[in-house]
């Protein structure tokens, strides 16, 4: 019983022992496949590579590093190849990093896509552009430019053009979305004044208008007040004037016809 015991306990022991062979060995097998996948990948600059980095808009933004918010910023990049190989020039990324920390990304913008291929000694420049949103107006950013490409055995190659901090500045000296909306808000509510200005003005000369209309003319009146004319005028008048129907009166009337 005790030596069939001792038996078993071998039995597992070693199993145990197999099995722990079996996973170290899996795992020192995969360990050379990775470290030979990375070195496969090759990150950072190809000595046959040179490249070079300049802004066009705004002009002054070699030398101060400032941007304005709303405003285009537009770069070239030169690529020049001075090896034996073709070089295929992938895309560049650009990306607005925390000042202090590069590790962290504020703003990843859409990259560029080229897939140009660069001959031997033969030199391409390359350009992109983007804008500053307002939220980053009067804060210090870093901005980061990388360009990818890889050569014709399929290396695969990363340079940094620019790793700079630049200042984001707001623009007020433009004419900003903002300010437009209010420009166009405030010229329609001008003329909508205007136009209910018009039709009052225009029902108030309609009723004056027709209250005209609505006087009669009196005329002059027949009645002849006497009181300011001397009696003696009057009653000289009353004494000349014929009696109607008067042989004089007829007469003077045959000679009027």
């Amino acid at each position: 019983m005790k030596l069939t015991s001792i038996l078993l306990l071998t039995v597992l022991g070693f199993c145990a022992v197999y099995a722990a062979d079996v996973v170290d060995g899996e795992v020192t097998d995969d360990a050379p496949k990775a470290n030979l996948e990375e070195d496969d990948l090759t990150i950072g600059a190809s000595p046959d590579a040179e490249l070079a980095f300049h802004f066009v808009q705004p002009a002054d933004a070699n030398v101060l590093h400032e941007f304005y918010t709303g405003k285009p910023v537009k770069f070239l990049i030169g690529f020049q190849n001075k090896g034996e190989k073709d070089f295929v020039v992938k895309y560049s990324e650009t990306s607005f990093r925390f000042p202090t920390d590069y590790n962290y990304h504020l703003q990843n913008f859409t990259r560029g896509e080229y897939n140009r291929r660069v001959s031997p000694k033969e030199e391409v420049t390359l350009d992109y552009g983007f804008y500053a949103h307002e939220t980053f107006a009067g804060r210090p950013v870093g901005l980061v430019v990388n360009i990818h490409y890889q050569d014709a055995d399929g290396n695969v190659f990363v340079n940094n053009v620019f790793n700079q901090t630049v200042n984001i500045l707001e623009d007020d000296s433009g004419f900003s979305g903002e300010t437009g909306f209010l420009f166009i808000f405030f010229v329609a509510l001008s003329i909508g004044g205007l136009y209910l200005a018009n039709q009052f003005l225009s029902k108030l000369s309609r009723k004056s208008g027709l209250s005209k209309r609505r006087v009669v003319e009196q005329g002059t009146s027949s009645e002849v007040d006497f009181e300011w004319i001397p009696r003696d005028a009057v009653k000289n008048k009353e004494k000349k004037s014929p009696v109607a129907g008067s042989p004089k009166a007829r007469k003077s009337a045959k000679k009027a016809e």
